[in-house]
């Protein structure tokens, strides 16, 4: 188990490093993303948040070192490179459940 969740969440980051808003196939239906503050429900959310983010921020994550995986949860520390050419350091929470993300929670540095 801990190996699918450590794949899916390898996956995740191809694709939005791929600016592929496909990306929102790896998410279950009523699936959700916290952070920041908010949280985003449902597909038709991720798909939207998704495609704005694509468009304006063009996103282009590389993980930090290994993915961490236990179960059917894994972690990852990340540096994002944004189209402006600022660097985002973060740690993304993936949720896994029968092959696809339940949650996803992630935390941004301030530096």
């Amino acid at each position: 188990m801990a190996d699918e969740a450590a794949a899916i969440a390898r996956k995740y980051f191809d694709r939005v490093r791929a600016k592929d808003v496909r990306v929102v196939e790896l998410f279950h239906a009523d699936a959700s993303i916290i952070g920041l503050g908010g949280e985003k429900s449902g597909i038709e959310e991720i798909r939207s948040f998704y495609e704005a983010t694509i468009a304006t921020a063009g996103p282009s994550p590389q993980i930090v070192g290994e993915i961490f995986a236990s179960g059917s949860r894994a972690a990852a520390e990340i540096k994002i490179t944004i189209a402006n050419g600022a660097i985002v350091h973060a740690m993304d929470l993936f949720d896994i459940e029968n092959g696809k993300i339940r949650s996803l929670t992630y935390f941004i540095a301030d530096h």
